[in-house]
């Protein structure tokens, strides 16, 4: 078992510092495609995905995994953080948290539909931490990924790609 919420307070920790802590269960180390700036840990059994900077092998995205569209049996295997919840979707976290500070609607590229995008901001402080919430087409909460929000580089969707 991963504790999330702690992993979440680590952002910008080195992986090594991580596996050295026990906060990581798996020995293998990130991957990524030769040329991209960032590595990935594919945390599969555990729901997560641990992104981290390449050069730095520092800690910057933390993806937890609460739907896998592929196997309905499918349940998150950790302690969801707070303030998230198990069966979450759009409307109750919107009732929740209030409105994102930015939102993609339910959108379609090429044939595949998605069901949006918020953008929350967990702390004003330094560093600030954005949540992003994805849902599927039945605005359900897929998964949420936790990152410093100075690496959002948010921008408006086309709109001749959005769902009306």
């Amino acid at each position: 078992m991963v504790n999330v919420a702690l992993l979440i307070n680590h952002l910008g920790v080195t992986y090594d510092a991580l596996l050295e802590a026990k906060l990581i269960p798996y020995k293998s180390k990130p991957r990524g495609d030769s040329g991209s700036q960032v590595v990935n840990l594919d945390m599969a059994r555990e729901g997560l995905l641990l992104t981290f900077d390449r050069d730095s092998h520092k800690l910057v995205e933390i993806t937890i995994r609460l739907i896998d569209e592929k196997n309905e049996r499918y349940v998150f295997p950790n302690e969801i953080p707070s303030p998230l919840w198990e069966g979450m979707n759009q409307s109750r976290i919107r009732e929740k948290l209030g409105e994102p500070v930015h939102f993609h609607p339910p959108h379609k590229i090429v044939n595949r539909f998605f069901g949006g995008v918020d953008y929350y901001e967990l702390s004003k402080g330094s560093p600030s931490i954005a949540m992003l919430i994805r849902y599927d087409t039945q605005l359900k909460a897929i998964s949420v990924t936790f990152k410093p929000a100075s690496l959002v580089n948010w921008k408006p969707l086309p709109s001749s790609i959005v769902i009306k």
